[in-house]
């Protein structure tokens, strides 16, 4: 039998760039695509075809959608990479391969779905999106099996974490620490991408439960999930409220922001402000000092995407919405001032 291998070596290209070709993905030459194309068919490893037909790949394929506003891959997310790892391990066990799929291919913007169509993709895993970008909700009505991870679209089965309950125990625990004065800075607010919105409703929880009055200021939303938004959200949450003694964060990444911010004007964390994070990333272990932070489970997001996807690429699609328990990681950010 005529492997990939075989074909790397008649045609002295590397075994990467044969499989880009069969697939159809990636930029080589036409030079290079036809030389291996050739000897694939001189060999019998693809049968004779159309040019458009043998770009198709014969494996079991899954597509995977994860961009950001500028169109730039977002697979260094402290969440989104992690998810995917443990997805791809799932996907393979059960004999797909991954695809990455972006609109922008050749400096030209392509369609999702022809993009579907064209590598012949089984399903997609949606691990992150332009907001409302109108492509993926044709995709989501294109009956091609979908899992999103991140943001609700119609139609199509979404895996989450607990994030108001995560939120509300991140406020008890400074309440339980004796702050009386809490901040909030989320990320931005999308009703359909709602990680931050749902997180400040456990923020509101968690104050009412106790009877304490938040004035509008206490809150404020960063224009991105990035550490300059979140150092300008913070300088803007204080500049108003300087007497606040804690605040929470809708990610680590904004955390760090509101801390590095804070350090600068002099304020020490846990001393003088203390700071609570979420998602568990990287960085907020490495932060001095390492920031209290809730872990989302990537692992069992990623397992419970893989089995609602494959299961529907099998036919038995079900549209819910799965929510995944966080985990509290008790550091070093926090001061106790109840006594």
């Amino acid at each position: 039998m005529v492997t990939i291998y075989d074909i790397s070596k008649i045609t002295g290209y590397s075994p990467a760039t044969v499989t880009r070709v069969i697939n159809g993905s990636g930029m080589v030459s036409d030079e290079t695509r036809e030389r291996i194309l050739s000897a694939a068919e001189i060999t019998g490893f693809l049968t004779k075809k159309t040019p458009f037909e043998r770009a198709i790949p014969t494996n079991k394929l899954i597509g995977v959608i994860v961009e950001n506003e500028s169109f730039t891959n977002g697979l260094e997310h402290p969440l989104f990479g992690g998810i995917l790892n443990c997805f791809r391990e799932q996907a393979e066990k059960n004999g797909f391969d991954l695809m990455y799929l972006s609109k922008r291919l050749n400096s030209k913007m392509n369609s999702y779905i022809d993009l579907c169509k064209l590598r012949n993709v089984d399903g997609i895993l949606i691990l992150n999106s332009i907001y409302e970008d109108p492509e993926v909700q044709k995709l989501a009505a294109s009956g091609i099996p979908c899992v999103s991870s991140n943001e609700f679209i119609p139609g199509i089965c979404t895996v989450v974490s607990e994030n108001t309950a995560g939120a509300k125990k991140a406020v008890q625990y400074l309440i339980e620490k004796g702050h009386r004065k809490i901040g909030y800075i989320g990320g931005p607010f999308q009703i359909k991408s709602p990680a931050s919105i749902e997180r400040c409703e456990g923020y509101k929880q968690a104050l009412k439960g106790v009877g304490i009055r938040m004035p509008a200021s206490w809150i404020e939303k960063t224009e991105y999930w990035e550490l300059d938004s979140g150092i300008k959200a913070a300088e803007s949450l204080f500049t108003h409220n300087p007497d606040l003694t804690a605040v929470f964060c809708a990610s680590d990444t904004i955390a760090a922001g509101a801390m590095q911010y804070l350090q600068h004007q002099g304020k020490r964390i846990p001393d003088d402000v203390s700071i609570i994070g979420f998602d568990d990333s990287l960085i907020s272990a490495c932060c001095v000092p390492p920031i209290t932070t809730f872990r989302q489970d990537r692992e069992k997001i990623a397992v419970t995407c893989a089995g609602k996807l494959i299961d529907a690429i099998n036919g038995n699609n079900a549209y819910d919405i799965v929510r995944i328990p966080v985990q509290f990681i008790e550091r070093e950010s926090v001061r106790d001032i109840s006594q």
